[in-house]
């Protein structure tokens, strides 16, 4: 399998990213809640509003990469992504009013998300041939960079303060900007002669009602995987004391357990008779997890709490993306990029409320908080089960062909690249 020049410049560059934006994502909360003494519905209100601001911007994003290119949307992030970065640096560092805090995060998340689809979309339509590589190498990358990012927060946090987190991650994307200006290449996105291509880049309920609903259900899939991120912080650090450091290990398992099985498990799922069969299994290992969560107090226990979690994460993201891939064509490429960006972002920014809602509710046994999650994942999977038929009649009704080959499945893509 080749992969282009493009996509090599990009998977370093989203692992870079990574690295920065995974540094704080945690540990603002944590200080928010243990430094600060925002109460925990508080965190999960501004994580909230963050989520619906950057389900904004991956749809603008999106846009914005299919009518001026993927190049210049990723330069225009990355600047907004050290401006922010470097504010918040500042605030925190003079202990400003928790008030600028809760609502500049909320602002800046907004402003740096407008890169996530840009650079998916450079890969998808890189790779369209070999949709399997690219996405699980694009997951492995945004992953790699998270098993660095958060342990190398927790040791700033502890070492240095709060402070040196947000400092370090505004140096990341003006290396990443650099890259980007060096080796990707501008101009719109183009895709080989006959491929099929929608007529419209928007989606519309009478004629996309199934692919709209699976929307609907990734953003509850990815509400459910996100515990991994701010609910198990503060659950951890509050509850159980842990400490930043083992917190940033914690994270670390995460993005070691996709850089060495996605993968694998990638060529297993893509066998899969129907497009949202191993969505299924993802809800199976998120409700696993949580079940786990709900029963255990020790870091190994929350080690292990983590590795069938992280399972639920790979099941989830490239199985999804790769459905939103197939659904579009070279001149939708960023829009449908920029619906999967939307809908896991968005999913995961509702977990904070919540997460921390619940076990605001459960306070005097919040390990309850765990087990309503975990019912919750199990309806989840029921729906994607009785949407996985429609879905698949839709598909087939496309009539998607890669280099010539009519694509039924995801395994049809895994031909010669």
């Amino acid at each position: 399998m080749r992969v282009s020049r493009d996509t090599w410049a990009v998977l370093t560059i989203v692992t870079l990213n990574s690295v920065g934006w995974s540094a704080t994502m945690p540990f603002l909360a944590v200080y928010l809640s243990s430094v600060r003494d925002v109460p925990p519905t508080t965190i999960g209100s501004v994580y909230l509003v963050a989520g619906f601001l950057s389900l904004g911007s991956q749809l603008l994003g999106g846009r914005m990469t299919d009518s001026v290119g993927p190049k210049r949307v990723m330069l225009m992030g990355y600047a907004f992504s050290t401006a922010s970065a470097l504010v918040l640096s500042y605030l925190i560092g003079v202990d400003a009013d928790t008030t600028l805090i809760l609502v500049a995060y909320p602002v800046f998340n907004f402003l740096r998300g407008l890169a996530q689809p840009a650079s998916s979309a450079i890969v998808a339509n890189s790779e369209i041939r070999n949709l399997k590589a690219g996405l699980s190498f694009l997951s492995i990358a945004g992953n790699l960079g998270f098993a660095i990012g958060p342990a190398l927060g927790g040791v700033l946090a502890q070492t240095f303060n709060y402070s040196s987190v947000f400092l370090f991650s505004a140096a990341v994307p003006v290396l990443t900007s650099l890259l980007t200006m060096v080796y990707v290449t501008g101009g719109l996105l183009s895709g080989p002669e006959g491929e099929a291509e929608r007529l419209s880049a928007s989606l519309h309920w009478r004629e996309d009602r199934n692919l709209v609903l699976f929307l609907f259900l990734v953003v509850v899939g990815y509400l459910a995987i996100g515990y991994e991120i701010v609910p198990i912080s503060v659950y951890v650090s509050t509850f159980l004391s842990f400490s930043s450091e083992q917190l940033g290990f914690l994270f670390a398992t995460n993005g070691l357990v996709i850089v060495i099985l996605q993968l694998p498990l990638s060529s297993l799922f893509f066998r899969a008779k129907k497009l949202v069969y191993p969505l299924i299994g993802a809800c199976f290992f998120a409700a696993l997890s949580f079940v786990m969560a709900a029963l255990s107090s020790t870091f190994l226990e929350f080690e292990a709490v983590m590795v069938v979690l992280t399972l639920g994460e790979i099941f989830m993201t490239v199985p999804s993306q790769a459905v939103l891939t197939l659904f579009s064509g070279a001149r939708s490429r960023g829009t449908f990029q920029g619906y999967f960006a939307a809908a896991s972002i968005g999913g995961r920014s509702f977990s904070p409320l919540v997460g921390l809602w619940t076990f605001d509710v459960f306070s005097g046994a919040p390990q309850y908080g765990w087990y309503a999650i975990a019912a919750a994942t199990g309806l989840l999977a029921v729906g994607f089960y009785r949407l996985a038929e429609p879905l698949q009649r839709d598909f087939r009704a496309l009539g998607r062909t890669v280099e010539g080959r009519r694509v039924a499945r995801l395994g049809d893509l895994e031909g010669k690249g």
